[in-house]
């Protein structure tokens, strides 16, 4: 048996860099195998550096899930609406308020939309499809088998969710220069935002600041208060709204932030 058929790969697509972090074996952590530079922080140029890094000779075969930056990535939530039945009207109302929210996409967006139970919004994630389509045709070209596309919100709070809980809190997930506010009351999504601020703490302050106002938590009192930043565990962020923030890490020690959101994918 070849010792290649064992292989696992994670790419994290940034816009400054790209990153493959390599599993030889299930019993073996993953580690940064290569990485590419970006030339502008543009789709584009990503998938020129994801290209590149593919057709180096050094990578072998094996399976391959990409983490998309959420500076790719277009969120919204859906409200409840009985009257959006099935699987269709349910993509096309989608379209609709992804339309209305973002503009019309001249190469159209391929929207993922989360389960939720009945009477709940939907957390929908929007990614331009001509990225896609580059991205498989990159991975298409490799000796390697392309499993998933996952934006980085979603695969990093999957692995967090059960550490903030399921009914009250805000989740702050920090990249180096984006971050996502999730805000969820009663156990029902409340608000998403995707905003191009960075992940030092007083910026991350006035991010949560400024959310609670725009979420009307100033008023109502506080959730508790989540934090996540990929490669910073120890990251302390000043009291807000009367409220400490928890920073919340995962048990793999890495501190370069993309390989740290490579590793969120188990």
């Amino acid at each position: 048996m070849s010792r290649l058929l064992g292989e696992r790969f994670t790419a994290v697509v940034g816009p400054d860099r790209v990153v493959l972090a390599r599993r030889a074996g299930w019993r073996r952590p993953p580690q940064l195998h290569a990485q590419a530079e970006c030339a502008a922080p543009t789709a584009r140029a990503a998938l020129a550096a994801l290209a590149e890094l593919l057709a180096r000779p050094e990578i072998g075969r094996g399976d391959l899930t990409i983490v998309l930056s959420n500076h790719f990535v277009q969120y919204v939530l859906l409200p409840w609406r009985a009257e959006v039945n099935g699987p269709a009207e349910l993509a096309a109302y989608a379209g609709i308020l992804f339309d209305e929210t973002f503009g019309n996409e001249a190469g159209g967006r391929e929207i993922l939309i989360g389960r939720e139970r009945a009477g709940s919004a939907r957390i929908a994630a929007g990614i331009d499809a001509t990225l896609l389509h580059g991205l498989r045709n990159a991975v298409g070209a490799s000796k390697l088998k392309l499993v998933s596309v996952q934006p980085y919100l979603s695969a990093a709070f999957d692995r967090v969710r059960r550490k903030v809980g399921s009914r009250d809190f805000m989740f702050v997930l920090a990249e180096p220069a984006r971050s996502c506010v999730l805000v969820a009351t009663g156990g029902r999504w409340r608000s998403l935002r995707n905003t191009g601020t960075g992940a030092q703490p007083h910026e991350l302050a006035h991010l949560i600041e400024r959310e609670a106002q725009l979420a009307g938590l100033a008023d109502e009192g506080m959730p508790p208060v989540f934090v996540h930043v990929p490669g910073n565990d120890a990251l302390k962020v000043p009291p807000c709204q009367g409220v400490t923030p928890r920073t919340v890490g995962l048990p793999h020690g890495a501190t370069d932030p993309l390989l740290a959101m490579a590793l969120t994918v188990n």
